[in-house]
């Protein structure tokens, strides 16, 4: 038996649907067409933004000098301030860090650091951040602050890194016991080229390991 038996009633069944439910389809559509374009602008937005960014960090690297200055440096915290933590703002961060090691402002580079540990989730980029930073405070005698960063995880990559410098840091401090086992942990993981990490071992052969 045929659900509807002639073209009338189809005719009368469709507009019974259109006006029990033809406001809430066209609403539907509207939405839908709305959610869509305004995702589209939001993309081209987006990509606007990127853009301008990328030519603001390009201007940026063009105007630093070969050697550090006090007016770059000035700049570089101006686009550091302006960029919502993007990642060239972390990018532009460790430069200006590096640049303020070279002029001895090891406060400012260290701040530059810092600002990167709490702007980026990159783990790699972390991982570089934590070893320059605990770098930097192990050559100002920051000894219990360089063994605090170096504390944190890091990706196995880095892992044979991060224990040599603890072990350097721990020779420093004079707790050679644990520089050693810092070492062998480093020798564990460590790739190639590990002839300059064996000679730290081997000075420490007569200690016991911690």
């Amino acid at each position: 038996m045929e659900i509807y038996s002639s073209e009338e009633q189809q005719v009368e069944a469709i507009k019974r649907f259109w006006q029990e439910y033809g406001k809430a389809i066209l609403g539907g559509a509207v939405l839908g067409l709305a959610a869509l374009y305004g995702f589209r602008f939001y993309q081209a937005d987006q990509r606007e933004a990127a853009e301008a960014a990328s030519s603001k960090f390009s201007q940026l690297v063009e105007q630093r000098d070969a050697s550090a200055s006090e007016d770059w440096l000035a700049q570089a915290q101006g686009f550091i301030d302006g960029s919502k933590a993007d990642n060239y703002a972390v990018l532009a961060a460790l430069l200006a860090a590096k640049d303020a090691v070279a002029l001895q402002q090891f406060d400012k580079a260290a701040a530059q650091l810092n600002w990167v540990l709490a702007n980026t989730k990159q783990p790699e980029l972390l991982a570089v951040t934590q070893l320059r930073l605990a770098r930097l405070q192990r050559e100002q005698g920051q000894l219990d602050a360089a063994l605090a960063t170096l504390a944190k995880p890091v990706p196995e990559s880095f892992a044979a890194m991060q224990a040599e410098l603890k072990g350097d840091v721990l020779v420093q401090a004079e707790r050679l016991a644990e520089a050693k086992t810092a070492y062998q942990q480093a020798l564990s993981s460590a790739g190639q080229n590990t002839q300059l990490l064996q000679i730290k071992l081997d000075e420490l052969a007569h200690v016991t390991a911690a």
